[in-house]
């Protein structure tokens, strides 16, 4: 599925990590509106002067364009491999999904405002889940798995999965930097508020996404709508990512994921 603004994380990842923004980089978000070519993207709310941070937890798109403008195709591609989107995680399933990641050198400049904030490629729930957790992690992607040990019928353990560290990703001083973000949209006026908890801090993002048409476009009332996080922010134990697909009524991450 084309994730939506959960992307913006790792979009907002990569600049911090290349050093073309940081968290207070203040971004033109032309008041809701953003002509590209023939296509104009626009923003649920106008929003005029946003930081980085603020383009996250309010989650403009223009904001993410604009942040992928001052990046390039390269970098931001570049990061997004690295994060595991568009290759196999290599979990121990099988029939598992690339998802879909076109090289950057076949990037228009309308693609590489789309993948700014989750549009024009696709992931799977897993390969999203994996690099939310990155980031909870320090920046160190790890293999995800689903058998953690095989034992013989009288209860013996004869072998056991062990963490697979595949990468650093990014440094975990961007890490860092991208979970405040992420505790941001959770508290007050931020797009994920709902998704705060008691006894316990929470951070994440929300998204939502058009689907796409089979003959080709999105479909105007089809969506997918999602949250991934993870819990608590000091010290991460869990990351999770819940999917809706073509939610009824209410259709946004914020309001349904």
């Amino acid at each position: 599925f084309e994730p939506g603004s959960t992307f913006k994380l790792f979009s907002a990842a990569a600049a911090l990590e290349a050093g073309v923004a940081g968290p207070q980089t203040i971004l033109y978000c032309e008041n809701g509106r953003y002509r590209i070519g023939r296509e104009t993207v626009h923003d649920t709310k106008p929003h005029g002067w946003l930081s980085l941070q603020r383009v996250v937890k309010v989650s403009s798109n223009i904001g993410a364009i604009k942040l992928g403008e001052m990046m390039g195709a390269k970098v931001l591609h570049h990061t997004l491999a690295d994060f595991g989107f568009g290759a196999r995680t290599g979990v121990d399933c099988p029939g598992e999904t690339p998802g879909s990641l076109a090289p950057a050198a076949k990037w228009t400049r309308f693609d590489l405002a789309a993948a700014s904030f989750g549009h024009g490629l696709a992931v799977s729930a897993l390969q999203l889940t994996a690099a939310t957790a990155a980031i909870a992690n320090g920046g160190r992607l790890m293999r995800p798995y689903v058998v953690q040990a095989v034992t013989d019928p009288q209860g013996h353990e004869l072998r056991r999965t062990e963490p697979v560290f595949v990468r650093q990703v990014v440094s975990p001083a961007t890490a860092a930097a991208v979970t405040e973000m992420m505790a941001m949209v959770v508290s007050e006026g931020g797009t994920g508020e709902a998704a705060a908890l008691e006894g316990y801090t929470a951070c994440g993002k929300t998204g939502t996404a058009q689907k796409a048409s089979p003959g080709g476009g999105y479909g105007e009332r089809a969506f997918v709508s999602s949250f991934v996080g993870f819990a608590p922010v000091e010290k991460p134990a869990l990351a999770i990512l819940v999917v809706l697909d073509e939610p009824r009524k209410k259709y946004y991450g914020g309001d349904v994921a």
